[in-house]
């Protein structure tokens, strides 16, 4: 029956997901035209410049050469993406993979293969290949990391009910999850309901009182439900345990803001920018959610107009 259930989400997100990626690939072959296109008209012009109108040779030609060796590269760089090599998500993923497929060193590199194509958001052919290492997984230790990702590539393009399902069927053989229990109450954000969001960041932090996500994500939650106060506190905590985490700081700066509080909004404000945070990111942010908590407070109190 589980089998039965995953064959189905299988083939409505792989539809779901080859729209999406037909999109991409349209965008990507129209831009390599283009640069193609941009190559081969300056050297025309040179070329005509020289040929037809008799101008020297040497007229223009550093400025030429060094276009078409910019739009080059550009080209080369498009073409040749530098990518990350497995060793990187061997140890960024370390702790979700642990010892999955460790006795079959292909399974386990094309394992990271699709950590690696999730991460460059290739979910389609992570799917792929997640699909096929689901239907070679040896019990819990392999299965549980696959299952991990499949869920989270369906988070990503949407497909919360299907990821949610999958999740559920984690906890049935890893109840006491720390990162699932996260992951879950990030679905049930999305899908709007924040208590059960909370109930499950609660058994997250429960079960790992170091889960820098778990504090972060439920000070997202409590900020969108307007609870400005336990928002501050698990953001606070948050950045006790990863003192550069730019989520947590950004989100300190935009409430302290909303709060009129200049002295906290500064001091968040620079953890945030050193954290690596923009300032035009910062700005916008404030300027959005300061609009959208005004709209709803005029939504709330709407003025009456006196009678004449």
């Amino acid at each position: 029956m589980h089998h039965y259930i995953l064959c189905l989400h299988r083939f409505y997100a792989t539809i779901h997901l080859k729209v999406g990626d037909t999109v991409k690939k349209i965008l990507y072959y129209i831009c390599l035209i283009i640069l193609c296109l941009l190559i081969v008209t300056i050297i025309a012009l040179y070329c005509y410049n020289v040929f037809i109108l008799d101008k020297s040779y040497t007229d223009n030609l550093l400025r030429t050469i060094s276009i078409v060796a910019i739009l080059t590269m550009a080209l080369i760089r498009s073409l040749y993406k530098r990518r990350k090599s497995l060793n990187f998500y061997e140890k960024a993923y370390d702790d979700v993979i642990y010892n999955a497929f460790s006795d079959k060193p292909l399974l386990r590199n094309k394992l990271l293969c699709a950590c690696r194509l999730y991460d460059e958001e290739n979910y389609n052919k992570a799917l792929k290949y997640l699909y096929d290492l689901l239907n070679k997984a040896e019990g819990t230790r392999d299965a549980s990391p696959v299952l991990m990702f499949i869920a989270l590539c369906y988070t990503d393009v949407g497909l919360y009910e299907e990821a949610a399902h999958l999740y559920y069927q984690m906890l049935q053989y890893d109840p006491n999850n720390s990162r699932i229990h996260s992951n879950m109450g990030n679905l049930y954000i999305n899908l709007g309901d924040y208590d059960m969001a909370i109930q499950h960041f609660d058994k997250s932090i429960e079960q790992n009182s170091n889960n820098y996500y778990a504090y972060n994500n439920r000070a997202q939650c409590y900020f969108r439900m307007h609870d400005f106060e336990n928002a501050i506190s698990d953001a606070e905590s948050a950045l006790k345990i990863k003192q550069n985490g730019v989520e947590a700081a950004k989100l300190l700066v935009i409430i302290y803001s909303l709060l009129g509080d200049t002295e906290n909004k500064e001091k968040y404000y620079h953890i945030s920018l050193v954290s690596g945070a923009k300032p035009d990111d910062l700005t916008y942010a404030i300027e959005h959610f300061s609009n959208e908590l005004n709209q709803e407070t005029s939504e709330d109190n709407p003025s009456e107009e006196d009678d004449e």
